[in-house]
């Protein structure tokens, strides 16, 4: 049977902090750039990214060609969305706009197969998908496999998500929340400040909440440079984050074009 790492569960197995990047456009070869540079994982956009499924393909491809586990945003949390995400080789996903348990539950159920003691996996069985080798792969090995090792992180990145945080951390199957910092900063009429100091008392909270559920969190370092992002990686782990995003394609390249402008073009 074809056995893939999941990086990010061998990295926190290991006392390590998985390192992710982010990558909105659609660039096989930005996903490989970043598999070459070390990251464990890449955090491929299918929600805000300019692309789709065809090009998310090549995007798995490409990570899987330089060791890194792939993980991807799916635009909404529609269980058709899930499965063909994870069926096209996804060893996660990551599903936005979680406001209470029972989309919690739904993203789960369509992430899991029905297999074994898992009788509440939702997620369409079929053999014949890129995940499954092309159906070179004994079946109930794969589906025993996959129900262990795909993840399911929930964004709650809303004030009706934060009010049910409690209940959404009583689902069974949740490997992480992550932290919608920008989207709660607007959610909270904060226009996106990320820094307000009531969105970052509320972020600090859902860190401790769902750390004392045993569930883990990501943390997402977008800052504009590397010392603030080091400030913000030194505060999020010291919190209780496990998992981190760290830099994005979009970010990366406008720092980079904007320097050298300032620089040479005044």
């Amino acid at each position: 049977m074809l056995i893939r790492e999941n990086r990010i569960k061998s990295a926190m197995a290991q006392g390590r902090v998985p390192l992710g990047a982010f990558v909105q456009m659609a660039s096989p070869e930005i996903v490989e750039a970043a598999g070459h540079a070390g990251y464990d994982y890449v955090w491929i956009d299918g929600e805000h990214g300019s692309f789709g499924l065809d090009t998310t393909v090549q995007m798995i491809r490409a990570a899987e060609a330089t060791g890194m586990t792939p993980m991807v945003r799916v635009p909404t949390a529609d269980a058709s969305l899930i499965m063909r995400a994870l069926d096209a080789g996804a060893m996660g996903v990551i599903v936005p706009q979680v406001s209470t348990r029972a989309q919690a539950v739904a993203a789960v159920q369509a992430a899991r197969y029905r297999h074994g003691d898992n009788v509440a996996g939702r997620r369409g069985a079929c053999p014949l998908t890129r995940a499954t080798g092309h159906q070179t792969l004994d079946w109930p090995a794969y589906a025993a496999w996959a129900n262990l090792n795909v993840m399911v992180w929930l964004l709650v990145e809303t004030v009706e998500g934060l009010a049910n945080l409690d209940d959404i951390l009583t689902v069974p199957g949740v490997d992480a929340v992550v932290l919608g910092a920008f989207d709660l900063a607007v959610s909270m009429g904060h226009d996106g400040d990320r820094n307000h100091p009531a969105v970052v008392e509320r972020l600090d909270g859902m860190i401790q909440a769902v750390r004392d559920k045993d569930v883990d969190v990501v943390g997402l370092l977008f800052d504009a440079d590397i010392q603030a992002m080091e400030r913000s990686r030194r505060h999020y782990v010291e919190s209780g984050c496990r998992i981190l995003v760290a830099g994005s394609d979009r970010r990366l390249l406008a720092n980079g074009f904007t320097a050298i402008v300032d620089q040479l073009g005044r």
